[in-house]
């Protein structure tokens, strides 16, 4: 009798099915993307996206910051505001790249089939995206089980991301 086999066998089989979780998050996240979905959230007092705050910032100084007045870009029926050009160049070149997932509504919540916008301040950088959470109980609820929560985000936000203000804008 092979034991090993039988570990290979189980260890082949989580691989698998980790790819294959893997794919289809991002199959849901691409047809989020192309559903006319808005690209982010606006704050309705400024009509900034993320409320003005840098989106390239997470990644380069690894904390969120507030864009400055007059560097600014618009893409996704959004103004979008930097801290310098260069990051605004950067986001100008990958805009999806750059842009919170979910347009910056609150992954949990949008698990749960709901609809709340993220606070740029509670945020997190995940497998190369930025996640925004609407408090820190969602924070502390996603850290532990990200995967999941974030592949029925996905599957959720299809639908939900089409009936927001500002999907006709993309």
């Amino acid at each position: 009798m092979r034991v090993t086999g039988c570990r290979d066998t189980e260890k082949m089989l989580a691989l698998y099915v980790r790819k294959l979780l893997s794919v289809s998050i991002l199959v849901s996240l691409g047809a989020a993307s192309a559903s006319g979905a808005p690209s982010a959230w606006r704050d309705y007092s400024t009509w900034y996206a993320i409320g003005g705050y840098d989106p390239v910032a997470y990644y380069t100084q690894h904390r969120p910051v507030q864009g400055r007045e007059g560097i600014e870009y618009r893409w996704g029926g959004a103004n979008w505001r930097f801290t310098n050009t260069g990051n605004r160049d950067a986001f100008a070149k990958h805009p999806s790249v750059y842009a919170p997932q979910f347009a910056g509504y609150d992954v949990f919540s949008l698990s749960k089939g709901l609809t709340v916008q993220g606070n740029p301040t509670l945020w997190a950088l995940y497998r190369h995206r930025v996640y925004l959470f609407a408090g820190k109980k969602n924070f502390r609820a996603w850290e532990r089980n990200r995967d999941q929560i974030i592949a029925t985000a996905g599957a959720n936000w299809g639908a939900l991301g089409n009936n927001l203000p500002g999907t006709s804008e993309k």
